[in-house]
């Protein structure tokens, strides 16, 4: 009767302080006989009526000793700890659940450019005429460079989300373009984003040859930046 008597009498305290009611896991609860009466109710009373009432310490019911309070409430608050780390590692352990995302599907392109001392000419070469790639070829040859060039679909079928597109262009020029002039020959729809100089196509300057000499402004201007290295 005594560790029920300690037990109604901690749960006083806690009420006391405003805490929830709280059962240990070793205790029964007692069968409620009215819907509106708490347990602590309950068990208080059975307490009164089989103890003697010479042995009631109703001064400690009344006022409880502070080591009492802060014994009762360092259990509350260590329970309460103990719950709630085990659910934060119960959701750790658990796998994060991601849907799989369907595939972006981007045509098929190609860029090809040429890599100058001060200067990166590039274009789209998916779809070339004949008299285009003729022209391409030739401003190659105006100049010592080197040549490069970008296919996609990647190579590797994991690796042909359309999302990563954009960051595979990017750094093809970055790779190949530090420090340079960007020259685009018409208009390049993969380097929407990127600083640039966007000249007249191949296909403008076969149709305006005089549309030819601002590039050639910026290849001899490369030309000049080589020789002066030199």
């Amino acid at each position: 009767m005594l560790n029920i008597e300690m037990m109604g009498h901690q749960r006083d305290i806690l009420a006391t302080m405003g805490i929830d009611i709280w059962i240990p896991n070793h205790v029964t609860r007692v069968q409620q006989t009215q819907s509106s009466s708490l347990w602590r109710d309950q068990a208080l009373a059975e307490v009164m009526a089989e103890l003697p009432l010479s042995q009631i310490d109703i001064s400690a019911l009344s006022q409880p000793d502070v080591a009492e309070i802060d014994t009762a409430l360092t259990q509350f608050v260590e329970i309460e700890q103990e719950s709630r780390q085990q659910h934060a590692q119960a959701a750790l352990s658990e796998p994060l659940k991601v849907d799989p995302q369907p595939a972006i599907h981007i045509d098929a392109f190609e860029l090809q450019a040429i890599s100058m001392a001060s200067c990166l000419i590039v274009i789209d070469a998916s779809v070339l005429s004949e008299q285009q790639a003729e022209l391409w070829i030739n401003i190659q040859r105006a100049i010592p460079a080197e040549y490069h060039e970008l296919k996609w679909p990647f190579p590797l079928a994991e690796m042909q989300d359309g999302r990563g597109a954009s960051s595979y262009v990017r750094g093809f020029i970055d790779a190949i373009g530090v420090d340079k002039d960007l020259i685009a020959l018409g208009v390049i729809s993969q380097l929407q984003h990127v600083d640039l100089h966007q000249l007249a196509s191949l296909q403008d300057m076969l149709d305006q040859p005089i549309l030819k000499k601002r590039l050639w402004q910026f290849m001899q201007k490369s030309l000049n930046t080589r020789m002066t290295d030199e």
